[in-house]
């Protein structure tokens, strides 16, 4: 195929859409297949991977392969990447341990440079990663959560919808939806307002928002009583959205710093 560079080394039983561009250098092995019009740069190498369309890889980007694992054995699981991701220069993403629940991706995510995904991650759409951080196994990511630099995500941790972490921020416990979360052992210091705006929530969307977020982490209160008396106000879908997210946690659920450093609360 004339898109697929002389030095490139492709398994004979890959397959891989004629659209796609396939750099110098790059190894794609056995039970790969890759949909149409993808960008794969120069040096990656592609393992046990399901890619839809329109995937930009830029440069030595490991994709499936093996878990950095001790329970692995071999088995016989697998990475699935959706559409119109970018994939920058040496992001890793490891497929799964689990043979029924692969790593997965979907849609329109931006993994920078130096990024890794481990094992038997879940992440939804629209999402950005900056460099240098770091997923381990079972992360739960939902839709366009935005990670700065150099986060560190404990296994088995949960980040909500539309949730901001902070650069260096190390992350033992669940983050709630719209939430901003910072530094070691990470805290809740505010919400997430712009982010709220740029996806289009109306403006008595996130007053509500706001407010269950000062019920939950800053009226002194249990967090379970404070979302039974938000349940009992019929909320709006985005605050029952939080409180089953918080209901569901097996981690536990990150509590906001005693001091907070709000400009603006969406008030």
């Amino acid at each position: 195929m004339s898109n697929i560079h002389p030095t490139a080394i492709i398994h004979p039983t890959a397959k891989i859409d004629p659209s796609t561009e396939v750099g110098p250098y790059t190894i794609i092995g056995e039970d790969v297949q890759i949909g149409k019009n993808n960008h794969i740069g120069p040096y990656c190498v592609i393992e046990n991977t399901t890619m839809g369309d329109h995937n930009e890889l830029i440069a030595s980007c490991f994709v499936g392969v093996k878990p950095q694992d001790l329970s692995y054995k071999g088995e016989h699981t697998r990475v699935v990447l959706g559409n119109g991701n970018k994939i920058r220069e040496c992001v890793t993403i490891h497929r799964s341990t689990f043979v029924d629940k692969p790593t997965k991706l979907g849609n329109n995510n931006l993994l920078m440079a130096n990024s890794h995904v481990a094992h038997d991650v879940q992440m939804g759409n629209s999402c950005i990663i900056a460099n240098s951080t770091g997923l381990a196994g079972h992360v739960i990511v939902e839709d366009r959560v935005v990670m700065s630099g150099m986060v560190g995500i404990h296994q088995f941790v949960r980040v909500g919808t539309m949730a901001m972490l902070s650069g260096g921020a190390m992350l033992p416990l669940d983050i709630p939806p719209y939430c901003i979360a910072q530094g070691e052992r990470a805290k809740l210091v505010g919400l997430n307002i712009i982010g709220m705006r740029r996806a289009g929530l109306a403006r008595k969307v996130i007053l509500e928002i706001t407010r269950a977020f000062k019920r939950m982490f800053r009226s002194g209160k249990r967090l379970e009583e404070a979302m039974a008396e938000l349940e009992a106000a019929h909320p709006c879908a985005e605050v029952q959205h939080m409180i089953d997210f918080c209901r569901a946690s097996q981690r536990g659920v990150a509590q906001a710093k005693k001091k907070m450093h709000e400009t603006d609360d969406g008030e």
